[in-house]
């Protein structure tokens, strides 16, 4: 059964668009500190994490949530995910500008988890999440820890892998 929330153009799609032009625009002008492959790599992570956990939790068989307008998988359900990339990519910018090292990490985390948690509670408000299959949005704060866990977990593997390529002699 196909759920329809609303047909028009409005605030769910604008929040999608302008969001993802504003962070894209913000990562093309903000100093390099990646190497574009590694630039790369943490916009896909973001991307890749967001459609893993909303096609794990938001379809069969749990189906506990929709993403804008409708039911069904759409054009702005994908550029939804797509979103997820500069918010990947500048705390990956951010954790290495602010060389976050030792017990800081869970602060880190925690202050992005909240950060993220908020932007949800901004995207249930306009309508792009809908949670009335009986999803409750604190289940999100785990799954925002775990992903940037392991975001951190990533940005390190990259670091040592750079590290042992300029070692070998192999430019990155």
């Amino acid at each position: 059964m196909t759920v329809i929330y609303d047909t028009t153009f409005n605030w769910n799609e604008w929040f999608i668009i302008l969001t993802l032009l504003t962070m894209s625009v913000m990562i093309w002008v903000m100093p390099k500190i990646f190497s574009v492959t590694e630039g790369i790599a943490f916009f896909v992570f973001g991307v890749f994490a967001g459609m893993l956990f909303d096609h794990t939790i938001s379809v069969e068989p749990w189906d506990l949530y929709d993403v804008n307008d409708d039911s069904s998988y759409q054009v702005m359900d994908f550029l939804s995910y797509v979103m997820y990339g500069p918010f990947s990519y500048f705390f990956a910018y951010i954790y290495k500008r602010l060389h976050i090292q030792g017990f800081f990490h869970i602060g880190f985390i925690l202050v992005w988890s909240l950060f993220a948690f908020l932007l949800e509670w901004i995207a249930v408000k306009i309508g792009l999440f809908h949670f009335d299959k009986g999803y409750p949005m604190y289940w999100s704060i785990p799954i925002y820890m775990t992903t940037q866990s392991l975001l951190v977990i990533y940005y390190h593997v990259i670091r040592i892998q750079r590290l042992s390529n300029r070692q070998s002699g192999w430019n990155s």
